[in-house]
């Protein structure tokens, strides 16, 4: 049973004030980078929120952006998944 929607959001913590590009795990980053990612994923703009979150993120989590957003481009690329996908929006946080 796949899951129907893309595994990333953009996730503002208002206790403590931290920004996070969440995959697989917290990424946090500025809080103007994060809400650019939020921007550009909301438009379908793949590219460009990948390269702010690799300019942002710590080096520790270059590697998993960028797994992430070529693994998410190669579905895009495949008709199949591509018609899936276009339908669907990026998760945001429910704050």
């Amino acid at each position: 049973m796949g899951q129907k929607q893309k595994n990333v959001e953009t996730v503002t913590d208002y206790a403590d004030g931290r920004h996070f590009l969440r995959l697989h795990r917290d990424i946090v980053l500025p809080a103007t980078a994060c809400e650019a990612v939020r921007r550009h994923l909301s438009a379908n703009r793949w590219a460009e929120a990948k390269q702010i979150a690799l300019e942002h993120a710590p080096a520790d989590a270059r590697e998993e952006i960028e797994l992430f957003f070529t693994a998410t481009a190669e579905r895009l690329a495949d008709p199949v998944t591509a018609g899936v996908m276009a339908h669907e929006t990026p998760r945001q946080d429910a704050s």
